[in-house]
């Protein structure tokens, strides 16, 4: 007997087209690639810092191949947010140093904080990427995805948290660099093989200072490029 009773579903009259998942596009600085990995997960749940009502926790770090996830989740006896969605990592042009900040340091020297805000770029950037963004929870544990790229060189990572608000003063955390890295080679791909995504799929060619994507229909639009920006004289 078939545990599931019902039978195929009717296809609707007018079925709306299934999209691709096209092959990973290499910018391993943006975001994590969980459309195409399975992480490697290092279950090193520990306290970062904590005052008498408050408590700031590392649950989990998720490798990736070129990068790593930090699942960081706040815990209070009081009530943190109303909407726990809206996250407690707050990036900002102009950073609020009384709330709740994170940064790491790594063994070569480079570090990337919550203090500014990093935009995904096109080209790999030169200094290491933090990005923060709320993972859900409730208003007395709220979770947070922590991105960071690249994966830290051997020798000690130190993850450093601070919240003045809550009375939790510079805290630091090292981790094991070396173990982050060598767990990456467990992450496992999910679609080797894909195809490329061709460029907004039509033939790209340059006019001048401006690129011009030329439709098999109607005019060719033209969108203007960056200028270079050079030294000042």
């Amino acid at each position: 007997m078939s545990f599931f009773t019902g039978g195929p579903r009717e296809r609707p009259l007018f079925p709306v087209p299934e999209q691709e998942l096209y092959a990973f596009n290499g910018r391993h600085w943006t975001d994590a690639p969980r459309e195409y990995i399975v992480p490697a997960v290092l279950p090193w749940a520990q306290p970062l810092g904590r005052s008498d009502r408050t408590i700031i926790a590392l649950r989990a770090i998720e490798v990736w191949p070129e990068a790593l996830t930090l699942r960081v989740t706040v815990y209070s006896r009081d009530s943190l947010l109303d909407d726990p969605a809206e996250g407690l990592i707050d990036h900002r042009r102009k950073p609020d140093y009384n709330a709740l900040l994170i940064g790491v340091l790594y063994a070569d020297g480079s570090r990337a904080s919550s203090e500014t805000i990093s935009v995904p770029s096109a080209s790999e950037p030169e200094s290491p990427v933090l990005r923060a963004q709320p993972a859900g929870g409730t208003r007395f544990a709220v979770e947070h995805e922590v991105f960071l790229w690249p994966l830290p060189p051997a020798g000690p990572l130190k993850l450093v948290v601070q919240w003045r608000d809550r009375d939790i003063p510079e805290t630091r955390t090292t981790l094991d660099g070396g173990a982050i890295r060598a767990a990456a080679k467990d992450a496992a791909e999910l679609w080797p093989g894909l195809d490329k995504r061709q460029a907004n799929g039509l033939p790209v060619r340059r006019v001048g200072k401006q690129v011009a994507l030329t439709p098999e229909w109607g005019p060719a639009v033209v969108r203007a490029e960056q200028p270079e920006t050079g030294p000042a004289e």
